[in-house]
């Protein structure tokens, strides 16, 4: 049996559409914040938001760099283990900043986080899909 990595997709860009893909998180970052500023939320929430994304980002990046000299096994368990550790630190710190800073700046970081989170893990996996695609064609075609 053999395991995959769904690693970060570092292969060079071959168009806007992998661009987009691969930047996702952040642009939705920036349209993030015409909302929360319509919806009278705070620019610190948004700003801790997207600072906590930024920061997440960047550990996963390291992470996955890291990985890659794994094997498969250990490299999916340091991946998944990280990706938990992330997750307890970002709620543990926007925990505090919600008890001891500010409810609604606690709230609104939450939900830009988690929005931008979402859409940068949904980019990440159609472009693994669609680099893993563009691999198998090419092994196909080179086999012929």
């Amino acid at each position: 049996m053999t395991t995959a990595v769904a690693a970060l997709p570092d292969a060079p860009r071959e168009g806007p559409v992998e661009f987009i893909l691969a930047t996702v998180g952040f642009l939705t970052l920036i349209f993030a914040l015409p909302f929360v500023l319509v919806l009278s939320g705070p620019f610190t929430g948004w700003l801790i938001g997207a600072v906590l994304f930024t920061a997440s980002w960047a550990a996963q990046r390291f992470i996955v760099r890291m990985s890659e000299r794994m094997d498969p096994t250990h490299a999916v368990g340091t991946l998944g283990i990280s990706s938990i550790g992330r997750a307890f630190v970002v709620v543990g710190i926007l925990f505090v900043i919600a008890l001891k800073v500010d409810e609604t700046i606690g709230l609104v970081a939450a939900g830009v986080f988690a929005v931008a989170f979402t859409f940068d893990l949904m980019g990440r996996s159609i472009l693994f899909s669609l680099q893993d695609k563009r691999r198998r064609i090419e092994r196909d075609a080179d086999a012929t």
